[in-house]
């Protein structure tokens, strides 16, 4: 332990060895299974705009209250790998693995300590709050790698690679530019120490000043606002910070508060025992820590105009690598005392336990569900080339806009299939009539898909608008979606085709619904050893929906349409939806 702490030559070699191990680790975590799961709401936002040309997109990046430096990298990215949900969230992962490699290094360059860097490397790895947010396809691990490194370069006092990181966290994400406040604040503190590059560091804060101001110039006009007030008090602010730092939990956060005392309390007790030993260092953490609080506390004002009526956790994760930092400080200061080293040894050997378990946790909930693959593949098998094809949605055009840019290539056609061509109706406006009589001038046919149009206000209007002038003439139901062929000939053919659409999952959980597409005429029965579950049978091609029942046994069911099989697994291992 005493050659560890100490970093002779001869744990060296060791050392390094587990670096790299811890690195692997690092990025088996945040790779595992991450195409598995469907695309969210703010995902899909990304895939959006990193289609759309760079001036576009930056513009609705600004509306949208994000800086532009994400899309800009993003955009680049997807003409590079292709869209999928591996391709999108493996570019977070990178950078996610670079901010566990920075969150060492500048714990190292704090403490002096390869012990604090280590410990701080090992909670990061294992962090499902970390994990979380490296594996979403937004701005966030960008933001935290770039926060990270700004610090770092302060600290080792290159100017102008502190310039291009401090450049580089204020464009990936609003709060990625308090870093810059951090470091002036510490700078400050200390500034009688620090005399020999103070001409390069005034500069170089300036410069980030400038870049910030120029994109604040830009924005400032294009910004969403909201006029009410926030949702959030500055107690919550400290609680949901404090509890996703110790136990990686945003919601239900009183069921948590004993544990997150106990950890909160060895969290501050190794922060004051690295004061002693270092307060300059310790002092940049501190303030690292405690300034993501106060400043969503400051947003939270009335006064402010801006949309910041939300607390989430995402708003958070930017400051990681400070938290563990301070959690490597603060161990490594127990543990190199002899009188309690023992302490220390067991509150991180309980961290570390109490992390893996998260992990664990983490990874069992997270799943494919069918949102809306398969509807969007029924889709690309029932329309022709030539059909007009529209869609409504109460609020999830992005995602909508992902996956019908996607069945071309999800369910061909042929081979040189292109992505479906899709029109969006727009959102009900005071105007039904007009609008819609605008959108339909002229056509008597089409397709029309609903995703969860119930949230529309006025609800419903835009589909009773259709109801009232056109047939509708086939219908099916895909939860709270659906797929309808429209037309002012009620007597209009319905289409007759032979394709099966395999079920998109493997595994399925109480309250979730399989699907499986089947010709008009065949019969689909739910098969669980050997015995008939339920079935499904229809006159018109159907893509039929299974719900998973608790009372359901676990293990291997089979979907079988005529002579084809299609195997998938009945886990109980979550909660089914509305109660235990």
């Amino acid at each position: 332990m005493r050659r560890f702490i100490h970093g002779t030559r001869n744990s060296s070699s060791i050392h390094y060895i587990f670096i790299v191990i811890i690195l692997l680790t690092v990025l088996h975590l945040r790779l595992d299974d991450v195409g598995s799961w469907p695309v969210r709401w703010d995902e899909a936002f990304s895939v959006w705009f990193g289609q759309m040309d760079l001036s576009v997109s930056t513009e609705r990046t600004a509306n949208d209250i994000h800086p532009p430096l994400y899309f800009w990298l993003f955009h680049v990215w997807i003409r590079l790998t292709g869209i999928s949900e591996f391709a999108i969230r493996s570019f977070s992962v990178f950078f996610g693995l670079i901010a566990t490699a920075v969150t060492y290094a500048l714990t190292l360059r704090l403490s002096r300590q390869r012990l604090a860097a280590s410990v701080a490397l090992i909670l990061i790895t294992l962090s499902p709050f970390h994990i979380t947010w490296s594996q979403d396809a937004r701005m966030y691990a960008l933001a935290t790698m770039s926060v990270g490194l700004t610090a770092y370069t302060y600290l080792r006092g290159w100017t102008r690679s502190m310039t291009l990181g401090g450049i580089a966290a204020a464009l990936s994400h609003y709060f990625g530019a308090f870093v810059i406040v951090i470091i002036v604040l510490h700078r400050l503190i200390y500034w009688r120490d620090s005399r020999h590059d103070r001409r390069q560091f005034v500069i170089a804060t300036l410069v980030i000043a400038l870049v910030c101001l120029l994109w604040a110039i830009y924005a400032f006009g294009l910004i969403r606002r909201d006029s009410g007030h926030a949702s959030f008090d500055p107690q919550h602010t400290f609680q949901l910070m404090a509890t996703l730092y110790t136990v990686s939990k945003s919601a239900d956060l009183h069921s948590y508060v004993a544990v997150v005392l106990l950890i909160l309390l060895v969290f501050v007790s190794g922060l004051f025992l690295s004061w002693i030993d270092n307060r300059r260092a310790t002092s940049l953490v501190v303030l690292g820590c405690i300034m993501p609080p106060v400043i969503l506390s400051v947003l939270s004002l009335p006064v402010i105009p801006f949309y910041v009526t939300g607390l989430a956790a995402r708003h958070f994760i930017v400051f990681a690598p400070f938290v563990f930092a301070g959690y490597g400080m603060g161990l490594s200061a127990m543990i190199r005392r002899r009188r309690i080293r023992a302490a220390g040894i067991l509150l991180l050997a309980g961290l570390v336990i109490l992390n893996g378990v998260l992990v664990a946790e983490k990874r069992d909930t997270r799943y494919f569900k069918d949102d809306y693959r398969s509807m969007m593949a029924a889709v690309a098998a029932l329309t022709d080339s030539d059909d007009k094809i529209y869609f409504t949605s109460g609020g999830r055009k992005p995602a909508v806009y992902y996956h019908l840019d996607r069945v071309g290539y999800d369910v061909p056609k042929n081979r040189y299939a292109e992505p479906v061509n899709v029109t969006g109706i727009p959102r009900s406006s005071e105007d039904v009539d007009a609008m819609m009589n605008r959108v339909f001038a002229g056509v008597s046919r089409f397709w029309l898909i609903e995703v969860e149009s119930h949230l529309d206000a006025p609800l419903d209007a835009r589909t009773n608008w259709l109801n009232e002038h056109y047939y509708r003439i086939y219908h099916i139901p895909v939860g709270w979606n659906g797929i309808s062929l429209y037309s002012t000939d009620e007597n209009d053919a319905i289409p007759d085709v032979n394709t099966v659409i395999a079920p998109v999952i493997t595994e399925a959980r109480p309250g979730d619904q399989v699907r499986i597409g089947a010709p008009a005429g065949a019969r689909v029965d739910l098969i669980h050893s050997g015995q008939i579950v339920d079935s499904r049978f229809a006159e018109t091609w159907m893509l039929h929906q299974f719900d998973i029942y608790s009372y359901y046994f676990n293990g291997l069911y089979v979907l079988q349409v005529a002579d084809k099989s299609f195997p998938f697994e009945i886990t109980h291992s979550q909660d089914f939806p509305g109660g235990k």
